[in-house]
């Protein structure tokens, strides 16, 4: 019951602020929170300390960060609604056992909303490290939220070898169809939201995500969420590993800025042809940010310094070295004039 009221408290607040414009920015920026599992050593890459855990909700609540539903995210997205200042929203992908043990007793305390996006198949056939579809349903019952991260947690932005087409997005459409009938099955909803497997996305697996009925599609680009976001690339922030789940870098993801783009070049997902030879990003508000203070980024090889050309609001990273690796991540990052905090931008490319 504590789970339920805490869920109608922080829904009124949102639907007051809305109609009275209480507080109410006329811009944003929400960091969605991502995490994957909770006091499980073992695998360090993709793991948070429960000590770590804990220091983040307790700097939530002693910073006044209010917490919201992913479904209001989605919801001020599709219909251009403001939304209020130090907003967070919680996910967890994947569905392990250490969301049931750990996590949800801390969040159930402070009575934080989250979402929770399930890999199916390993939920479906009992895998050992992951929840049971009876401790799914203690918890939905308190109300979590649980969406799709796809039924076989495939690489799903790889056209496998000698797959035409057609064929590629045939075997899209089966692996997420079998994943709603999983969810319709046990839970009796078809999910709305679907998180991409590995973060991975092209233009391809964007439209069968789109045919197949999901409103809103989510990946594991750094960012954070404005009111320039596209609903098919929300960007979500890892918390995970060493550094990245610190409390120090906790609050630096906290204090970021959105920096809204009109152009970029190489375009997201599957490339063409081989590794791009330049970078090329148009901004869309380019007096906000200090001009010497723009740096892209290529996963493959790092920050680098780039100059605003202030004539046209681009910035151009020219003669890249050949890329080697499949998937790269794209980022631009500046300092906003303002308020001295960073804005960033991130999109993925695939190699052919």
């Amino acid at each position: 019951m504590k789970r339920d009221l805490g869920l109608i408290w922080l829904s009124s607040i949102f639907i007051i602020d809305i109609l009275f414009g209480l507080e109410v920015a006329l811009s944003y920026n929400i960091p969605v929170l991502l995490y994957h599992k909770f006091e499980t050593p073992r695998t360090p890459s993709t793991n948070i300390s429960l000590e770590n855990f804990k220091a983040q909700m307790a700097y939530l609540r002693a910073h006044n960060y209010q917490v919201i539903p992913l479904r209001l995210l989605v919801n001020a997205l599709k219909n251009h609604i403001s939304l209020p200042p130090k907003t967070v929203v919680i996910t967890i992908d994947d569905g392990y056992k250490s969301v049931y043990e750990y996590a949800f007793p801390i969040l159930n305390t402070y009575g934080y909303p989250f979402t929770v996006f399930l890999s199916t198949e390993a939920i479906e056939k009992g895998y050992p490290d992951y929840i049971s579809w009876k401790e799914i349903k203690v918890m939905q019952r308190a109300g979590v939220d649980f969406q799709d991260h796809s039924y076989s947690h495939s690489h799903l932005a790889f056209i496998p070898d000698k797959m035409s087409e057609i064929q590629y997005r045939n075997w899209i459409k089966k692996d997420l169809k079998k994943s709603q009938h999983v969810f319709k099955t046990h839970l009796d909803y078809i999910p709305e939201y679907l998180a991409f497997p590995y973060g991975e996305y092209n233009q391809i697996l964007i439209e069968e995500a789109l045919k197949m009925g999901y409103k809103a599609l989510f990946t594991q680009d750094p960012g954070v969420v404005s009111e320039n976001t596209n609903l098919t690339l929300i960007p979500r922030e890892p918390i995970l590993g060493k550094e990245w789940s610190s409390l120090k870098h906790f609050s630096q993801v906290l204090n970021r800025l959105d920096l809204p783009l009109l152009e970029f070049h190489p375009a997201l997902g599957l490339l063409k042809s081989n590794s791009p030879k330049e970078i090329k990003v148009k901004i869309k508000y380019p007096k906000r940010y200090l001009p010497d203070s723009f740096r892209i980024y290529i996963s493959e090889l790092g920050w680098y310094k780039v100059s605003l050309d202030q004539h046209k609001a681009t910035v151009c990273f020219k003669n890249i070295p050949t890329l080697t690796h499949k998937v790269n991540r794209i980022g631009i990052k500046a300092i906003e004039k303002k308020s001295k905090r960073t804005a960033i931008n991130f999109w993925m490319i695939i190699l052919p």
